[in-house]
């Protein structure tokens, strides 16, 4: 014979009470009952109901409470809990599933709705994770209480441990225009929370995987790297075949070679915002055992306080980046090249830094144009683009100033360094065979190269003289290098 399924019901109301059991009794279950929700979650724990449908308004803990209670515990999670109420309005029924409801179903006189949703959720049964069907030794009325009361408390206390870390993450969220003001908020919360030796951020905007490392202390290059690699493995593999950059948080401690201690605990959660995953947080410590289930737990939940977080950011660093780009050739644009020339020209003169210029123009490109149409023009622009790339330098800043016109900022660069860099260019646009319908296309540019003297004004004068000793290439018979008069030393 088939084992009848049992009902804890929790209500205050007697009649109420009488009512269901009646009803369910008659549909061949068998019925518990609690008159409220302190005896409610006591005999859950005793006696392990296949369903419990509870009342929310009641003394001493209400429905909500008791949902939160037993979905919180591991010997009570898997149980199905419904939420009877007289209360409709949207945000009641949002605590209700809040607090973990399988169901939350208003009352009325008729009880289909109820007994719908008990038999759908009695469909399929999840056993018990401690594999005993029987009751357990039945404590005495005062421990009882008293167990629960400290069960309470100490769900309080973790809701309002998350609840503060939720704002927190909030907070940090007005940060998401600054990355390293974000960053640094981040890893001064994290530090109040977990001892650790290095922290690493890992993100993944689409184009590549940046690595962020806070070092407690110092580090070698071979830990670091060994570091790298255990990341490496253990991310998705899309992550990292764009190529993964490294940088370090603010105030972290530097790599020393000749620092011994080495990582011996390690801990991986990913940052995950539905099923999209952005990146991955990790934790690494030169003690054993640094991070205990309490410490795992707290940092799964910044993981999830925070992705969302992380998100933002690099969601504003994406439109960011397409605000200051050139869309064809993925260099930098006008407006932002203006923007950054005139802050590297104010640092250069107040320092007494050199500053370089160069200006290209793409020879006979309108006859390119003419000839092959605008999509070979907009190719050949592009692989301008690549090559320009390809033959600066990390601290030169490239853009197209408009049409096949192309600028460079060098930073601290004298004459003889960018006039090198220049050749590079315009060496490797001639030897360059740009695809054009039937048969390689040969281009060649024209190249006008400024420097920062003590006469120089402005930069709309360092640009002036740039493009000055770019005509004077244009009409010195092109694909050559001119330098403005004024900016041999």
């Amino acid at each position: 014979m088939e084992k009848k399924k049992r009902i804890l019901l929790v209500d205050d109301s007697k009649t109420q009470l009488i009512r269901l059991k009646m009803s369910f009794e008659k549909n061949a279950y068998e019925v518990l009952t609690a008159s409220d929700g302190l005896e409610g979650v006591s005999r859950a724990v005793v006696d392990k109901p296949d369903i419990v449908v509870s009342d929310i308004m009641m003394p001493e803990l209400n429905g909500y409470q008791l949902c939160r209670l037993l979905k919180n515990d591991k010997k009570t999670a898997h149980i199905p809990i419904i939420l009877l109420t007289s209360l409709d309005q949207r945000q009641d029924r949002f605590w209700g599933i809040r607090a973990g409801a399988d169901q939350y179903i208003v009352k009325d006189t008729n009880l289909s709705s109820l007994e719908a949703a008990i038999e759908q959720l009695l469909k399929n049964p999840i056993a018990h994770p401690d594999g005993d069907e029987g009751n357990v030794p039945v404590s005495s009325t005062s421990s009882e209480w008293t167990s629960i009361k400290s069960n309470v408390n100490r769900l309080l206390d973790k809701l309002l441990f998350e609840s503060t870390l939720s704002s927190e993450a909030r907070q940090l969220a007005n940060f998401i225009n600054d990355k390293d003001d974000l960053l640094k908020e981040f890893k001064d919360l994290v530090s109040s929370l977990i001892d650790y030796s290095c922290l690493c951020l890992c993100l993944h905007d689409g184009k590549r995987t940046m690595l962020y490392f806070d070092l407690k202390q110092p580090m070698s290059e071979s830990e670091i790297s060994k570091v790298k690699k255990y990341l490496v493995t253990k991310i998705d593999s899309e992550f990292t075949k764009e190529g993964i950059e490294t940088a370090f948080f603010k105030e972290s401690a530097g790599i020393d070679d000749t620092a011994m201690e080495t990582i011996v605990a390690r801990l991986l959660v990913p940052l995950t915002i539905h099923s999209e995953c952005i990146g991955h947080l990790s934790f690494l410590s030169t003690k054993q055992n640094a991070f205990s289930p309490k410490i795992e737990n707290i940092i799964n939940l910044l993981a999830h306080d925070f992705s969302m977080v992380f998100k933002l950011m690099l969601l504003y660093d994406q439109t960011r980046e397409l605000s200051i780009t050139d869309g064809l050739t993925k260099l930098f644009n006008k407006r932002y090249f203006l923007e950054i020339f005139e802050k590297e020209f104010e640092r250069a003169k107040r320092f007494k830094n050199d500053l370089c210029l160069i200006v290209l123009d793409i020879d006979h490109f309108k006859s390119v144009n003419d000839t092959y149409g605008h999509l070979q023009g907009d190719s050949v622009l592009k692989e301008i683009g690549d090559i320009i790339n390809d033959s600066i330098r990390k601290i030169d800043i490239p853009a197209r100033y408009g049409g096949e016109e192309f600028v460079i900022i060098a930073p601290n660069t004298n004459i003889q360094d960018i006039l090198t860099i220049a050749e590079r260019i315009r060496g490797s646009t001639e030897s360059h065979e740009f695809q054009a319908e039937n048969q390689p296309l040969k281009i060649t540019v024209s190249i006008g190269v400024s420097a920062l003297n003590g006469m120089t004004r402005d930069k709309l004068e360092l640009i002036k003289k740039a493009d000055e000793a770019l005509y004077k290439a244009k009409h010195s018979g092109r694909n050559r290098i001119c330098l403005a008069d004024e900016s041999m030393p």
